[in-house]
């Protein structure tokens, strides 16, 4: 009987050895023909075409200029009635994008909350996507506070002789000339006006409204409607009693975070290591930004529906050290909050209810 077993036991063992051997001599097929049907997934829908009917909103980019692997620079996209708008384009905007299902050539316009170069250094690879993906006509969109236009013509300037090369290899029917680069539009707020309403069309109003980002005197947040369904956005900001009237009431809002907590830690790592300069950086940054406990009481005070949480500094590499930021927003807010990372959706039907989930793909 143990002979036996031995037996099965030993032919059992070969068999999974040859298996392993077959796998490992046949890799490359295996993993082509897993890329064939990855790529046919990849390119066959859209996040767009998944969603029901009402406003999305969509984390592109969750995290902030201190290096972190895992999340891209700062983005926001929000889905409504079939148009999508990005707010803010940081480092990896454009590729979390379309690794979420939404093609940069998708995206109607983008709008800058403040002309830090973390929120806006995608917007090139987002430009040439848009224009290569959707073989666009015209130059994508951008608007924002004073200062857009000259972000953008230098933006143009720098890629002018790139797109030259791409017109020249895939030919102007897929590259047509008229829709390279990005084109501006810039607001500001009258004498006297707490917002201005940027964008009104097919039922989607979008509303910019000033916040606090000393020494930046042109920082702005925006609120985003559709189909009795809302969103505010704070941009990079300390807490602001403006960003409370702009919040009263909606579904979601979304907050840049800074947790003091770990932003000490840091901080006192980087001058125990003569890391002075980055120490000082690190300190400073306390000034305009604020704490996960400022942005539950403004979500509390406004009576939002949910608090999103991004822009997260210091980065969380170890995992469960987002719950930082969420025990204390908690502690000043009693409705959902969540620590936002890059793929996550927040869906707004129009006729009710709230729904989270992950498309990271």
């Amino acid at each position: 009987m143990k002979s036996r077993t031995g037996i099965i036991l030993l032919v059992v063992l070969a068999l999974i050895g040859a298996g392993a051997a077959a796998i490992f001599w046949f890799r490359a097929d295996i993993a082509t023909r897993i890329v064939q049907r990855a790529a046919t997934q990849a390119l066959s829908g859209s996040l767009t075409d998944d969603l029901p009917d009402g406003l999305h909103a969509v984390f592109c980019g969750t995290g902030s200029p201190f290096p972190d692997r895992s999340r891209a620079g700062p983005c926001f996209a929000a889905i409504a009635g079939g148009h999508v708008f990005v707010f803010d384009a940081g480092e990896g905007a454009a590729e979390t994008l379309s690794l979420m299902g939404v093609s940069p050539g998708s995206v109607e316009r983008v709008f800058l909350t403040h002309l830090h170069s973390d929120h806006f250094d995608g917007l090139a690879p987002m430009a040439l996507q848009h224009w290569v993906n959707a073989s666009a006509q015209s130059p994508l969109v951008v608007s924002g506070p004073e200062g857009t236009a000259r972000v953008v013509a230098g933006l143009n300037e720098a890629y002018t002789i790139d797109s030259t090369y791409r017109i020249a290899h895939h030919g102007e029917r897929v590259v047509p000339p008229s829709g390279f680069g990005l084109a501006a539009t810039e607001f500001v707020f009258p004498a006297g006006q707490a917002d201005l309403i940027v964008y009104d069309a097919d039922g989607v109003r979008i509303t910019a409204f000033p916040v606090n980002h000393a020494p930046i005197n042109n920082a702005v947040g925006y609120r985003i409607d559709y189909a009795g369904r809302s969103i505010v956005v704070s941009g990079d900001t300390a807490r602001a009693d403006s960003v409370e009237r702009a919040a009263q009431g909606v579904d979601l809002l979304v907050h840049d975070v800074l947790s003091m907590q770990l932003n000490t830690i840091m901080g006192e790592a980087a001058n125990a290591n003569g890391r002075q300069n980055i120490g000082a950086v690190i300190h400073d940054v306390r000034s305009y930004h604020a704490s996960p406990e400022d942005a539950g009481a403004v979500a509390q005070a406004a009576g939002v529906g949910a608090l999103a949480m991004t822009h997260l500094v210091p980065p969380t590499p170890v995992p469960g050290l987002d719950a930082v930021f969420v025990r204390a927003a908690r502690s000043t807010f009693n409705g959902p909050v969540w620590a936002m990372r890059d793929g996550d959706v927040v869906s707004l039907p129009r006729d009710g209810g709230m729904i989270r989930s992950h498309r990271l793909r």
